[in-house]
């Protein structure tokens, strides 16, 4: 059988792809970010790790890299030995606010001597405020021996060797191991370089262009920049070394070689990711099984060097969701960013998954807007236990009644597009006294507790509230038939205890705050009588504040300090309640009754907090958002002399997909 032999141009193309594919990747960002690194006259082959002007070959913008991201500026510079620095360069060089310089050189590249092929041998002129470091790629005292090369195909032969080294020596892979390390672990800018800045630095480029997902052409155009950066440095050098061994064969030769070993060519870089291929399969394994890096090593530097402008699905996403997305986004730019943090673990996860994992619509504090919006309503469920024993209609004059009403409920809404559902339940006692003033007139008073629970978004707020109602009736004839007008108010303190679960791996979060509800509802209506039957129409106007402090979450790096709250509601209530007159059951006085209810909102009926971490504001909105709420209600009531009993059920519905119930019990006594 003929063996099929590949054309070298598909031999490599094949090789860089099985090297390089450290995951899938998605159609990169277009990227329009300048370069605008520094030309050091004296370090001339200094740039920036993020891309390289167009007189180098690049496109002189930041380069793209996959799953739509562009790499960052100011993050990793790489450079030749810091040794033949002119005072405006170290200047230039120190304005960049570079943290840690990493020498990647032997103990006898940085004590010297110079020579014409080792020209900057010597100790780093650290730039100022930088932290210096020597990790010794070879191990050794000094570079491996090319004292035997003196051809042109020697001097390759020995930098193939070289990068293949790069691969298969223990040693040297623990080199690049504690440099890429180093790099992670520095909180600023950080400059790495080794003598002439082109085969330990290309190589160490390379590998991290390669965890930012640098198209693998481009990673070949900046390592091969080093001819053209080091254009300059690299003639004087040839015409140092024809200087001293004269014209002729002779020089030709010693130019010849030299000019190999001073400069890069593909062939070098492809031997190393030939061997890779050889000895691991693929990048991947290589920095994980090789260098012995984790998972989050590789997404720490990713993460310092690359910005994804869009995240999964963040285009599509709307409501609640698209502002959670927006504040993951910009946490890019915080301290949880490029760090050994449970953030850039999720986050860079997340990029490589393609989702955000729900962690979009968790992550705003959704619960906080919920929260108010429950509060808001919380004057329905007091009407609810006022209901049966407020009015004063069922005592005679300058009678008083004691009551102890029990209501409980539940209310959910689906929210909108990009909301979660909510789900609130509540439930509590309120005891009173209704007093018949006279023919016209009644009031009453009333105190209660209120236990409240608001579910959604992963978390979950408790809400223990202790309120005060007070009130009364005024007939303009009588209580008992003809037009009335009737007030009354509530007053509530609450404690809030909220947790939320963020998903990804991001942990909870828990928070405290309290605050008040003030509410205040006008109405008119009519009793009218007809025959077995009491109709009693009526209409209002309802205004409620809430107030919730400011709530400062813990328990998580994503914990939110949301902002204190103010809302106010107000609404517009028509009403009907239809009675029949109480028939004699086995001793006991039952009267039946139906009521109707609508009310209409006047003001916003959607809640929206703000909350803020690291300075990057989210708001959310509440998944309640009902401008129209119906209210349907069955109740009976039992008396027997002094004493009566009462329970009722409303079932209540409201438009944006708003719907829930409420029960209550009461016993009064009469004196």
């Amino acid at each position: 059988m003929q063996r099929m032999t590949l054309a070298p141009s598909r031999r490599i193309a094949m090789l860089w792809s099985a090297a390089l594919a450290l995951s899938a990747s998605a159609s990169p960002a277009l990227a329009q970010q300048a370069i605008t690194t520094p030309i050091l006259a004296t370090d001339q082959n200094f740039r920036d790790l993020a891309g390289i002007s167009e007189n180098a070959g690049g496109s002189g913008f930041v380069d793209p890299t996959t799953h739509g991201g562009a790499m960052r500026t100011g993050v990793f510079y790489r450079s030749e030995a810091l040794t033949t620095l002119s005072t405006t360069d170290w200047r230039t060089l120190s304005s960049l606010r570079i943290g840690l310089d990493v020498d990647l050189r032997t103990p006898s590249e940085i004590d010297g001597p110079t020579s014409i092929t080792a020209p900057n041998a010597g100790h780093d002129w650290l730039p100022a405020g930088a932290r210096y470091i020597n990790v010794n790629i070879y191990g050794t005292y000094a570079p491996p021996s090319s004292a035997s090369v003196a051809t042109p195909g020697e001097a390759s032969a020995y930098l193939i060797a070289t990068y293949q080294n790069f691969v298969s020596d223990a040693t040297q892979r623990g080199g690049f191991r504690s440099a890429l390390l180093a790099l992670a672990n520095e909180p600023s800018a950080a400059l790495f370089h080794c003598a002439a800045g082109k085969d330990r630095t290309g190589w160490t480029s390379m590998l991290l262009q390669s965890i930012a997902g640098v198209a693998p052409e481009t990673i070949l155009t900046a390592y091969l920049a080093s001819n053209i950066y080091m254009a300059e440095s690299i003639s004087a050098a040839l015409a140092q070394i024809r200087a001293a061994v004269g014209n002729g064969p002779a020089g030709d030769l010693a130019v010849a070689t030299a000019a190999t070993m001073l400069g890069v060519q593909e062939s070098y870089l492809h031997a190393g990711l030939a061997q890779i291929v050889a000895q691991y399969g693929s990048m991947q394994a290589y920095l994980i099984q090789g260098l012995g890096l984790t998972q989050a090593d590789i997404y720490v530097l990713r993460a310092k060097m690359v910005y994804f402008a869009n995240l999964p699905g963040q285009d599509g996403m709307t409501g609640n969701a698209a502002s959670g997305a927006a504040l993951l986004n910009a946490l890019q730019n915080s301290p949880l960013s490029g760090r050994y943090t449970a953030f850039n673990y999720y986050l860079q996860s997340a990029v490589d998954a393609g989702t955000l994992g729900g962690v979009e619509s968790l992550v705003g504090g959704q619960l906080h807007a919920d929260t108010v919006a429950f509060l808001a309503r919380q004057p329905l469920w007091i009407d609810a236990a006022l209901a049966p024993n407020a009015s004063g209609r069922d005592l005679g004059v300058g009678e008083t009644k004691a009551w102890l009403a029990g209501v409980g409920g539940y209310f959910s809404s689906d929210g909108g597009s990009g909301v979660s559902r909510s789900i609130e339940r509540s439930g509590g006692p309120l005891a009173g006294v209704t007093w018949r003033i006279d023919a016209q007139s009644s009031a009453f008073v009333g105190v209660g507790y209120n236990a409240g629970s608001v579910s959604s978004a992963g978390g979950r707020a408790d809400l223990d509230t202790m309120l005060a109602t007070f009130g009364g009736r005024y007939g303009l004839s009588s209580l008992d038939a003809g037009p009335f007008a009737e007030a009354r108010a509530s007053v509530g303190w609450f404690t809030d205890h909220s947790s939320r679960i963020l998903g990804g791996g991001l942990g909870g979060t828990s928070g405290d705050a309290s605050g008040g509800v003030v509410s205040g509802r006008a109405d008119i209506g009519s009793v009218i009588r007809a025959a077995q039957w009491t109709f009693t129409p009526q209409l209002g106007l309802r205004a409620t504040r809430v107030g919730l402090g400011r709530i400062e979450e813990r328990g998580s790096e994503l914990a939110l300090a949301v902002d204190r709250i103010g809302y106010t509601a107000t609404s517009a209530i028509a009403g009907l309640d239809v009675a029949l007159d109480p028939r004699q059951v086995y001793g006991w006085q039952i009267a039946p009754s139906l009521s109707l209810g609508y009310e209409r909102a006047l003001s916003n009926p959607s809640v929206e907090t703000t909350a803020a971490l690291y300075g990057y504001t989210v708001s959310q909105v509440s998944a309640y958002d009902s401008r129209n709420l119906v209210r349907a209600g069955f109740a009976i009531a039992a008396r027997q002399d002094a004493a009566t009993f009462k329970a009722g059920i409303n079932a209540i519905r409201g438009d944006n997909a708003s719907a829930g119930f409420d029960a209550r019990v009461s016993i009064g006594y009469q004196f």
